[in-house]
């Protein structure tokens, strides 16, 4: 069972209790987003969370002692080569964010795909406008690598999407300039 220990926040499974409030997290105005999971589907992945099932790691984003978001790495077979790795976040309340924690998340699901999981190359996508997400990015050595043109269905249409990159020899050194 996977559990990586950060300065400030916690990843982990999620617990079957969680269900419900990370369904409705994940909703907009109380509708399920585009391609959204069921409540029986999301629990069937939370029973799995915290470990790397069939190219899929799902864990929580723990602040001290709360839920206050999610993580994910996919690696589907036949869909990226081996070693690559995409990964995405949620923070669920508009409070959590711009506080650090998103970017903590992020350099330790990045260092532990890289360190437990043998990646080569971890990468990630976000709307070409979600400025903060892309600072995060850029903080922690990920380079942009192109825009993915009508990619994403929203309730705009279909959005432009930012991709990001970075390898293995790429973080260590980044995490060199951080340390």
């Amino acid at each position: 069972m996977t559990h990586v220990i950060g300065p400030r926040v916690t990843l982990r499974a999620f617990r079957i209790e969680e269900a419900e409030l990370v369904h409705r997290a994940r909703a907009i105005d109380g509708e399920p987003l585009v391609g959204q999971a069921s409540l029986t589907q999301l629990k069937e992945r939370m029973a799995r969370s915290g470990r790397l099932v069939e190219g899929r790691l799902d864990l929580a984003i723990e602040v001290d002692g709360r839920l206050v978001g999610e993580v994910d790495a996919r690696q589907p077979k036949y869909g990226l080569p081996p070693g690559v790795y995409e990964i995405g976040i949620g923070l669920f309340s508009v409070g959590d964010r711009s506080r650090g924690l998103g970017r903590e998340a992020f350099a330790l699901l990045t260092d532990h795909l890289f360190q437990a999981c043998e990646a080569e190359r971890v990468q990630a996508s976000t709307w070409v406008e979600n400025i903060a997400m892309r600072k995060v990015l850029d903080r922690l050595g990920y380079t942009y690598e192109g825009t993915m043109r009508g990619f994403m269905p929203s309730s705009r249409g279909r959005d432009d999407y930012a991709m990001y990159g970075i390898t293995r020899d790429e973080r260590a050194k980044a995490k060199e300039l951080e340390g």
